[in-house]
């Protein structure tokens, strides 16, 4: 099959290590691996488009108040989705694609205007619910649902990552017919090559007996990092622990702040946004991975880098995470939002090596069964294939 896969992501390119990159970077590579031909249009790649991201980001964000700023970028997402729709429905026709797949963005209905002008089908990919965009700061959050309704209005697929999300994205109206979940997966091949890599990386960090702790994410207001500082604030020995935290994002630099704050900044090393192969080289070296917080219905990506790591995991008692985590079997659950109960979770497993083993290597088999990239892919493509079929 021929296949578009559309980025109306602006501000970050494909190798990026955000989430929803992360995950059509790793589709757009396992549908390659199974065979189909798959090109890739970047809103970021066009040069207006990059222009406009360093504007807002060099100049509007930081001398205009907040809200004007917001509004002002949602403008812009909008006339720039409108534009990247265009790119879209030129590349297949160049392409001569049987379909398009987008990864979802509020205020970019860029798939909807390429899949009407050409009639080839749209596939949402990764789709959440508008109300994400007030969490995040949506300067015209009243703009964001009406755009995804054309959005959904005009995909003949709608696909999500979790159970809750298709209840939610009913709730906004998408019909239930056309949506389908295809969670997220896993490169697990990339975590078995690396675990030969635990001792040359665990002396390249320093930590020596410590136990090693991984927070990898994008430090979104959900992640609640300062609530793993609060944590490591409250356990026994704190200096028994080296919590790494990977990645960057809005709640990083606070997040180093409050631990300099209460006197835990020794016991914690930001190493900021690393390639994927290092990724999994570091959590071959840590004991634990952590998941400090999320929202109530995504499926957390690094729970399952985690358990392909075998790193047994502890994060919050919310849906999304008991749908990757069995309880007391690949990992251990707290109460959300309670610093105490992580700070438990964390000292048990440090004190039972044993736990973290027999906790690991069971969450390991269980993603090793079910969760790789190639495995989801097939999904995606199976999912739109009925309805192709009935727009053609």
């Amino acid at each position: 099959m021929k296949v578009i896969w559309s980025l109306p992501v602006r501000g970050e390119r494909l190798d990026s290590s955000r989430g929803d990159l992360v995950r059509a970077r790793s589709l757009i590579d396992a549908l390659r691996q199974e065979g189909h031909d798959v090109r890739v249009v970047e809103a970021e790649a066009a040069t207006a488009t990059a222009a406009a991201t360093s504007v807002y980001r060099r100049f509007v964000r930081r001398l205009l108040p907040r809200r004007i700023a917001l509004v002002l970028r949602d403008i812009g997402r909008t006339v720039h989705g409108f534009a990247h729709g265009t790119r879209v429905a030129a590349a297949v026709r160049e392409h001569q694609a049987d379909l398009i797949v987008e990864t979802q963005v509020h205020f970019a209905a860029s798939g909807a205007r390429a899949a009407r002008r050409t009639g080839v089908p749209l596939v949402l990919d990764d789709c959440s619910p508008p109300d994400e965009e007030r969490a995040l700061g949506a300067g015209l959050h009243q703009l964001a649902p009406v755009l995804f309704q054309r959005q959904i209005a005009a995909a003949s697929c709608v696909v999500v990552s979790s159970s809750q999300l298709a209840r939610l994205l009913q709730r906004e109206g998408a019909p239930a017919r056309s949506i389908r979940i295809v969670p997220n997966g896993v490169d697990t091949a990339a975590h078995t090559r690396s675990a030969t890599r635990r001792a040359a990386t665990r002396r390249a960090l320093g930590v020596g007996s410590r136990c090693v702790v991984a927070f990898v994410g994008s430090f979104q207001p959900w992640h609640r990092t300062d609530l793993l500082v609060r944590a490591l604030e409250r356990l026994e020995d704190p200096a028994g622990f080296r919590v790494v935290l990977v990645g960057e994002g809005p709640g990083l630099e606070p997040t180093l702040s409050l631990a300099d704050a209460v006197g835990v900044a020794a016991h914690m090393k930001a190493m900021g946004p690393l390639p994927a192969p290092d990724v999994a080289a570091l959590l071959a070296a840590c004991d634990i991975g952590v998941l400090p917080g999320t929202n109530d219905y995504g499926q957390p990506m690094k729970l399952l880098e985690y358990a392909a790591a075998g790193l047994p995991a502890v994060a919050p008692n919310l849906p999304p995470v008991r749908a990757c985590l069995v309880p007391e079997r690949t990992g251990l659950l707290f109460p959300a939002d309670d610093a105490a109960g992580l700070a438990a979770a964390l000292q048990r497993l440090r004190d039972r090596p044993a736990l973290r083993q027999t906790l690991g290597a069971a969450a390991r088999e269980r993603v090793l069964r079910d969760g790789s990239w190639n495995r989801r892919a097939r999904a995606l493509i199976s999912d739109a294939t009925p309805a192709r079929a009935t727009a053609s």
